[in-house]
């Protein structure tokens, strides 16, 4: 797999979610009864439903950028209101993403989170939504300081 396709435009590591996940495992996510989606990362050519008119990662191609961090406007209001989301409390861990990238680089930083996004007692992997280990049922941690 192509490291780059692990790290969205806003910092998130991609195969944290779910659909993400499921493509992987040779499926996909049913988002509205018979119509499911797929996706491979936000810098593939297979986007799930949901990350396909993604306002950051456009606004990030357009400007030439492969992340947020690396724009002159960073943070602006679309990324801030992206971070500040309450239904996606994942999305507050993305400054913290960007500069631990900008610090290691990109393989130590996607080793890093692929080692976060499995659990610590049975190395089955969760997703962002997660509140228990698929594999054990134990507590995960799915923003950074709390775990469910």
């Amino acid at each position: 797999m192509d490291l780059d396709e692990k790290l969205g435009y806003c910092g998130l590591y991609c195969p944290g979610c779910g659909t993400y996940q499921a493509t992987v495992a040779g499926g996909g996510v049913e988002y509205e009864p018979g119509k499911p989606t797929t996706c491979r990362g936000c810098n593939s050519a297979e986007l799930s439903v949901w990350c396909t008119d993604c306002g950051l990662k456009d606004c990030a191609r357009q400007r030439g950028i492969r992340v947020c961090a690396e724009c002159a406007d960073y943070p602006c209001a679309k990324l801030q209101a992206f971070i500040d989301d309450p239904r996606y409390p994942y999305h507050r861990d993305t400054p913290a993403a960007m500069a631990r990238l900008a610090q290691i680089g990109l393989e130590a930083w996607s080793a890093e989170q692929d080692a976060r996004w499995n659990c610590p007692a049975c190395g089955t992997r969760f997703h962002w939504f997660a509140t228990a280990c698929p594999g054990c049922g134990g507590p995960v941690v799915t923003v950074l300081g709390a775990s469910h």
